[in-house]
């Protein structure tokens, strides 16, 4: 058994499936054929080990599997009247036949038989006894994925509670739900050159595009006006002016993903 993150890069921090952000370019995680064949020959697995066969036309095979297997394997009996449950029902077999023992005895033992039996809901003891171990395994496993949810939703709203931004002329914005960055800003750059590298506001991991635009073209240029941004590493960029002629003013926007995510 393993998560959808040994087959996939595309996933929670956790290993976990997450949603996809079409905006902010973050690919939602893949349903992979190989974790669903696993999913799927787990299961089967189980229920083969404990049914002659698998039936497309019965969706309780696993319940009915779980059922063998608690009967098979049964967890050590809670206590009735002092007993475990099978040794109990064993001393009131034997205890069935009052002649062995006192009228008083005899009349309490089986009086306890019966209610027993009337107690455990129509079930025998022992069916009782199995259904009560596999409804306490149910339990268990209910209650530890439901722990397990809980935390992922706090994880979840606890992220998203943490988004931030420098909300300035120059400046960035965080989701930390996705890890997508993404930053902003502008900056001069002389006639017919490349600025000097200019680290970005904050750092990038992995920086997805980085592109720029003159505030204002110029009557006429030889080279027609181009001018923009890129990314020459996760923390740095440059500005560049074509125009032969005239000094620029650009604006540029710079996406992609944070550090840690």
């Amino acid at each position: 058994m393993q998560r959808i993150s040994s087959w996939t890069d595309l996933v929670t921090i956790l290993g976990l499936f997450r949603y996809g952000t079409a905006a902010g370019g973050v690919a939602p995680t893949p349903l992979k054929a190989e974790w669903l064949n696993m999913i799927q020959e787990e299961l089967a697995n189980f229920i083969l080990a404990y049914l002659p066969e698998l039936d497309a036309n019965d969706n309780t095979q696993l319940f009915k599997a779980i059922q063998v297997f608690g009967a098979s394997f049964p967890l050590k009996a809670t206590t009735v009247a002092g007993y475990g449950i099978l040794d109990a029902y064993t001393k009131l077999e034997t205890y069935s036949k009052p002649e062995t023992y006192s009228q008083p005895q005899a009349d309490w033992l089986l009086s306890k038989k019966a209610n027993n039996a009337i107690s455990l809901a129509g079930y025998g003891i022992l069916d009782a006894y199995t259904k009560t171990a596999i409804d306490a395994l149910l339990a268990a496993i209910n209650a530890s994925l439901l722990a397990k949810q809980a935390a992922i939703d706090d994880l979840g709203a606890a992220k998203q509670d943490k988004n931030t931004a420098l909300m300035a002329a120059t400046g960035w914005h965080l989701d930390k739900a996705t890890g997508f960055l993404e930053q902003w800003g502008s900056g001069s750059c002389g006639a017919d050159s490349v600025s000097a590298a200019i680290n970005f506001p904050t750092p990038f991991a992995e920086v997805y595009n980085c592109f720029g635009n003159k505030v204002t073209p110029n009557a006429e240029d030889g080279d027609g006006n181009a001018a923009g941004a890129r990314a020459i590493s996760p923390t740095q960029y440059q500005l560049f002016n074509d125009t032969d002629k005239y000094s620029a003013t650009i604006h540029w926007r710079a996406i992609g993903k944070a550090p840690g995510y």
